[in-house]
């Protein structure tokens, strides 16, 4: 890690200013002071959740990460019990791994193709995560819907641009169908 240039080291300053209480310069890694000083979306987010800053320091992400997205969301979204909680874990969620891979990127530790590729993956959990909750909390208010047949009928979503090309980067909105 090289150090910081001068206009970063004068940032760093208002960074460590704003660090959560108990966190002090010197109780940082030297990646975390990196990572902090270039992402304010990194730094705002630690001052809000500063249990994500140890999570990341003993954990670092990984570029195969994207792999436990479905399962991480799962466990996030076994308790909630309406859209308000829905969309809350689904806005919380999203900002978490974001920052996981904000600090991938940030450090060099995954290559641009795989940040492209995790950020894609995260997309189409949370919208599977949305939906699969969604139509399984509409099936208990208004019944399962079937076709003619009386076999049940999913609810389909069509990911188009750069969300069906897996081309999302940090700041893509996303098309769906």
């Amino acid at each position: 890690m090289t150090p910081l240039s001068s206009p970063l080291s004068q940032y760093w300053q208002t960074v460590v200013e704003r660090l959560p209480e108990g966190f002090t310069e010197t109780s940082l890694s030297v990646q975390a002071k990196s990572v902090l000083t270039f992402s304010d979306f990194a730094l705002d987010s630690v001052i809000a959740h500063p249990e994500w800053l140890a999570e990341l320091e003993s954990a670092s992400p990984q570029a195969d990460e994207w792999r436990h997205y479905a399962g991480w969301l799962q466990e996030a979204l076994a308790g909630v019990c309406d859209d308000a909680s829905l969309m809350r874990e689904l806005r919380f969620f999203r900002r978490r791994i974001m920052v996981r891979i904000a600090w991938a990127q940030t450090l060099s530790l995954v290559d641009d193709e795989t940040i492209l590729q995790q950020l894609s993956h995260l997309a189409e959990t949370l919208i599977v995560g949305a939906r699969d909750w969604l139509y399984a909390a509409c099936c208990r208010e208004w019944g399962t819907p079937c076709n003619p047949q009386g076999v049940p009928q999913p609810l389909l979503i069509l990911g188009m641009g750069k969300l069906g090309g897996g081309e999302l980067n940090f700041s893509s909105d996303i098309d769906l169908i």
